[in-house]
This record gives structure tokens, sequence and C-alpha cells, in this order.
């Protein structure tokens, strides 16, 4: 099993010692997360992404995911413009910034480009909000090359559930389209948790971990909350998933070394039990 870190934890420090400390830490890879202050999508350079690149090789660590599902990533609406806005500017504003984050994934030799689906559009019937969102992953795929970009349902979003992404992805039927499953946000939205993650894990690329209390979408270190996580060690190891589990922990700046090391020795732990 392989686990990374996600680098949006450690946004106040500068870039490069960023993955200094996930490395020390002792982690296999990094999630970078493609906002400032450490590499914008929109502004970082191809020159940049490859000396990140090398940063990484050069401290033994992965570059495993580039997510682009930042709240605030393109105005302060959250996660707005989206790939199903009712605006076809705003839709094509998000589909160019997903575009441009495969680019840079390419660059940093990463294989995994992260997006969400953002909310229901406010007057938008369903259907259309789905062929909008259909038309814009199929606009991407020719894009990726090697790379796969992965859909990460969220609470109260269109992609909501893991059940609502594998539907995208069945119709979609490409390796280049895939699942990112977020524990917690499984733990909230579906009624059987360990059964839909057990569902999904077939379909999935890639995994974001934190813990949930009280069904409270808020990012808990894990083993503060309620799910029982050496079910889900097991639960993984009997499919035999093969990819890298991220620690999400994003509003964890200002305890963010037990955030890095007290994951690191759980993940570490649950597994070896499992």
């Amino acid at each position: 099993m392989k686990f990374c870190f996600y680098s949006a934890t450690l946004r106040n420090f500068e870039l490069s010692e960023a993955f200094r400390l996930i490395s020390t830490a002792g982690y296999d890879g990094v999630e970078l997360t493609l906002i400032d202050p450490h590499m914008h999508m929109l502004k970082a350079t191809n020159e940049q992404a490859r000396e990140a690149q090398k940063q990484c090789a050069d401290l033994g660590l992965e570059i495993a995911c580039a997510c682009v599902a930042w709240p605030t990533l393109l105005s302060e609406e959250l996660f707005e413009p989206s790939i199903i806005a009712a605006d076809p500017k705003g839709r094509q504003q998000r589909i160019d910034s997903i575009r441009r984050s495969i680019e840079i994934a390419h660059h940093l030799d990463c294989p995994v480009v992260n997006i969400v689906s953002s909310f229901p559009p406010g007057g938008v019937p369903t259907e259309r909000a789905r062929e909008w969102f259909l038309e814009g992953i199929n606009t991407l795929l020719p894009e990726l090359g090697d790379k796969v970009l992965v859909v990460e349902p969220e609470p109260d979003f269109f992609v909501e559930t893991t059940t609502d992404a594998i539907e995208f992805i069945k119709e979609i039927n490409s390796p280049g389209f895939r699942l990112m499953m977020d524990i917690g946000h499984v733990y909230i939205s579906e009624k059987d948790c360990y059964g839909a993650i057990e569902r999904a894990l077939p379909y999935t690329r890639h995994i974001h971990i934190e813990d949930i209390k009280d069904m409270v979408h808020d990012h808990l270190r894990l083993g503060e909350g309620d799910i029982d996580f050496e079910r889900i060690a097991a639960i993984m190891k009997a499919a035999n998933y093969q990819h890298f589990i991220s620690v999400e922990l994003q509003n964890h700046l200002v305890e963010w070394q037990r955030a890095l090391y007290e994951s690191r020795d759980y993940l570490r732990k649950m597994f070896a039990m499992a």
C-alpha cells in the first residue's frame, strides 16, 4: 500500500520545503494541490512543473495526484464556474483550467488529475447538467495521453456518491476516467459506507482519507472520529487495491506536524493489522 500527503496542509511552507517535510516523514508520495502559494495551474510554467518533479524525484517522492478541486480556484464562489455551470463561458473556463492542469501533470510526471462536479446548478434540469458533465469529460479525454482523470464525489454535489460517479464511469467507458474515492465523503453521503467502499474499489484510481465525527463534514485526524479504518483496510487488502491513499487534512495548518506524523503512524498500524 502506498501513502501520500496532501500538499495543501503545508501551504504555509514553500513548495520545496513541503516536499522535504513529506519525504522526511516517510511518505511514498505527495498529492499536489494546484493552488497558490505552491503551484497555481493558471500561473505556473511548464519549467516550474518540471523542477517540482525533479525535486520530488531527488527526495524519492512520487507526485501521485494533481488536484484541481480547491473551492476558490477560479472565483470566490465555491467551486464555480464548474463543468456543469449554466453559463457556457463558465463551463469553458472550467474545462480550460482542467486542460491546463492535465498539461502540468504531464510535466510533473503525475499520473492522476482530480476534479469535482460542483453543486447542481440552480434552475437547470438534472438531465441537462448530466449532458454537460458528459460533454465536458469527453472533451478532455483526448488530452490525457497516459494520465487518468478522476472525479471526486462530494456531499451535496451533483456527483455526490460513488454510485453517481460509477454511473458516469460506465457511460463514458474509458480507462482515462475513473473514481477518486474520499473515505470521509462516503461515510457521510452513503447509507452503507463499508459496502459502498467495497463496490467502488474496482473503479477507484486514487483515495483520500480522513476521519469524521457525528456525521459532520470536518476533516479530522485518523482515529479522532467514528470511521472503522481497520475494517476499511481489510476491504482494501481483499480487493488488492494498489494505488495511493492520500491523507487529506488541509484544515490542519497549525497542527500540521500532528497531521503529518500521526497520520503516517496510524496508516502503517492500520494496514499492518488488517
